[in-house]
């Protein structure tokens, strides 16, 4: 079957062990979870929804001979999906969302799933009626070193936090004309960190912000105060002018009562007053080489957040690192950092 041709009957998804996806959007992100899915022995990939014909294009390129389709009911109705896997731009996603509920789908969103805290609102009861599995996938959350960090800071390893800096940076814009077409810092580096902070340090009470413009009028820097539960108060610095991070860069200091972490994407450091799982006391420094990872490389965040969603699909409980909660959360987050750097760093209340 050629990329452009599509079956004239419903093939009716089996009750079979592999799970078949629709990939909605052919990005980056897009074409990452179509290899996860062929790369996973549990998942196939049912086909793409694209209407931009240079996309569909470069996916074929890049070896990629699954259907399409204009609609997600169209190649629903023609060739069956157990599950939708939304990676379009993010203005397109709640449509995207409602069409993969509408249809019974269950839905894996790559990243935020809606652009601002309207949508998210909106979104949410829909989520919470649905009937099949609903994830967002958020890849520093499947990151196996903030994994560990996770344990180390959820099993008390270094005590109450009491200080935090985090920092995140990518290089996207270095002149008026470079940046994407739409967003700006909170939106292309910041709102992950805001959801791994989340997973890490619980819900965001308020938040207060700084920002630089320096390209434009769009955010290109920012800093930020967040205050989460028990008093902790975290500082956040995010630019996407800085030279040298093709990726983005996260990089998370906590300061405890009886210890300290630092996380990045590369390492993990930890000073210890005790032992904590696998990590010894005093000073331990942990690569990511050393920490075991069952996903092939080559698939990374969106091959383990995919095989963790096929898990749920045959029954298994959706991992918390999966759970939309933290993702919505950090849309109501990055609009009131976005309305604290405009009214020169006030301080925004969060929803509880």
């Amino acid at each position: 079957m050629n990329a452009t041709s599509l079956p004239a009957e419903r093939t009716v998804p089996d009750a079979s062990p592999t799970r078949r996806f629709a990939v909605l959007g052919l990005g980056r992100a897009g074409l990452a979870y179509a290899m996860a899915a062929a790369c996973n022995p549990g998942c196939s990939l049912a086909g793409f929804v694209e209407p931009r014909g240079s996309l569909r294009a470069f996916a074929r390129g890049a070896g990629f001979d699954a259907p399409h389709a204009p609609t997600l009911q169209q190649l629903v109705a023609r060739v069956g999906a157990h599950a939708a896997v939304i990676a379009t731009p993010v203005h397109e996603r709640e449509a995207a969302i409602g069409a993969a509920l509408d249809a019974g789908l269950a839905v894996l969103v790559d990243g935020l799933p809606v652009p601002d805290a309207a949508a998210a609102s909106r979104l949410a009861p829909r989520i919470a009626a649905a009937q099949a599995p609903f994830g967002c996938a958020v890849g520093a959350l499947f990151h196996p070193l903030f994994a560990r960090a996770s344990q180390v800071l959820g099993s008390g390893g270094i005590g109450e936090p009491r200080d935090v800096r985090a920092s995140v940076y990518v290089s996207r814009v270095f002149s008026a004309g470079a940046p994407p077409a739409g967003g700006d810092v909170l939106d292309f580096a910041v709102a992950e960190l805001l959801v791994l902070m989340d997973a890490l340090f619980g819900r965001a009470q308020a938040v207060e912000a700084t920002g630089n413009r320096l390209y434009g009028e769009r955010l290109d820097e920012v800093h930020a105060r967040i205050e989460f539960p028990r008093g902790l108060v975290a500082g956040l610095d995010g630019s996407w002018s800085v030279p040298g991070y093709p990726c983005a860069a996260i990089v998370i200091e906590v300061i405890g009562e009886r210890g300290a972490l630092l996380v990045s994407d590369d390492a993990l450091e930890t000073d210890l007053q005790a032992p904590c799982g696998a990590l010894p006391a005093g000073h331990t420094r942990r690569v990511l080489a050393e920490e075991p990872d069952a996903v092939a490389f080559e698939t990374g965040a969106a091959g383990r957040a995919l095989a963790a969603f096929a898990r749920a699909l045959d029954g298994g409980p959706l991992p918390d690192a999966l759970h939309p909660g933290g993702a919505l959360r950090a849309c109501f987050a990055v609009e009131a950092l976005r309305r604290s750097a405009g009214d020169g760093g006030a301080r925004q209340e969060l929803p509880s």
